[in-house]
């Protein structure tokens, strides 16, 4: 398979796919293109914000990502400060982490 380096890359292989949903899709494209810096976080836990895989936890272990995610509905400035950091294969099929 030939590497995936654009957007428009990744989107001619999903064309080649039979995908049946949205969440078929998200786990490709996590598959093909790796997680989201984009992410939920509640009690701790981080899990991806395109297909909700669990990416580490802040409670019981250490997390090293955290200060480089952006965290979905928060509106502070390190997340606004990472949000701008993220390329297009953080922010493909995840939704726009400040309008939550």
């Amino acid at each position: 398979m030939k590497e995936i380096k654009t957007k428009k890359d990744l989107l001619a292989v999903l064309k080649k796919i039979p995908i049946s949903s949205k969440e078929q899709r998200n786990d490709l494209v996590c598959s093909l293109i790796g997680h989201s810096k984009i992410q939920f976080m509640c009690f701790g836990y981080y899990d991806c914000g395109r297909c909700g895989a669990r990416m580490g936890d802040s409670l019981g272990s250490v997390y090293p990502e955290a200060e480089k995610t952006v965290v979905i509905g928060h509106r502070c400035d390190k997340c606004r400060e990472n949000y701008k950091a993220c390329s297009w294969k953080d922010k493909i099929y995840v939704k726009n982490p400040f309008k939550v």
